[in-house]
């Protein structure tokens, strides 16, 4: 999974463009063993709300779902863990009508931008670690550590871009929405 784009909203939403490399590959069904290594490292991810169609708990939901979905919700959980923070909301979408297939475009709510960059670098090194099986190559107590210092360095912090820079958020009827 990489993360290709980053784009920061007003109202404190960044969105992700995430590819997947084998677009055959992209959802939990073909890699059954990230959520089971995800929830021990994590285990707060279970109490997570999430909206789906079948009314699941996130925990049951994520053994058939997409990887960038979870990557959703664990970018929410690190800046928690970093952070208190008022309830942030995600989501994941994706129409291969438009896009090739495998890629994603995940939203997520922040309060502090350099935490959330921070939150979603640590999140894609984790995903990737746990798919190929390396998670001992990432020390995750230290790097949240390393997150709430700079929550506390950089409380309060935004670069607002130009109006002429605002991003559009384009919605398409047939996007998948979790």
């Amino acid at each position: 999974m990489k993360v290709v784009e980053i784009l920061f909203y007003d109202g404190n939403r960044v969105k992700l463009v995430v590819e997947m490399p084998d677009p055959t590959r992209y959802s939990t069904e073909h890699a059954p063993h990230i959520p089971r290594l995800l929830f021990k490292l994590f285990p707060h991810l279970a109490k997570h709300r999430c909206d789906n169609d079948n009314g699941y708990t996130f925990k049951k939901e994520s053994r058939a779902t997409e990887i960038p979905h979870l990557f959703e919700h664990l970018i929410i959980e690190i800046q928690g863990q970093a952070k208190k923070a008022r309830i942030l909301r995600g989501e994941t979408q994706w129409n291969w009508r438009i896009d090739p297939r495998g890629r994603f475009h995940v939203y997520v709510d922040y309060e502090n931008e350099m935490l959330v960059l921070g939150a979603i670098r640590l999140a894609e090194r984790v995903i990737n670690a746990l798919d190929s099986r390396q998670i001992d190559s990432i020390d995750i107590k230290r790097e949240i550590e390393k997150l709430r210092q700079i929550a506390q360095l950089t409380d309060g912090y935004t670069v607002s871009p130009s109006p002429q820079d605002q991003p559009v958020k384009h919605v398409h009827a047939a996007n998948l929405v979790h």
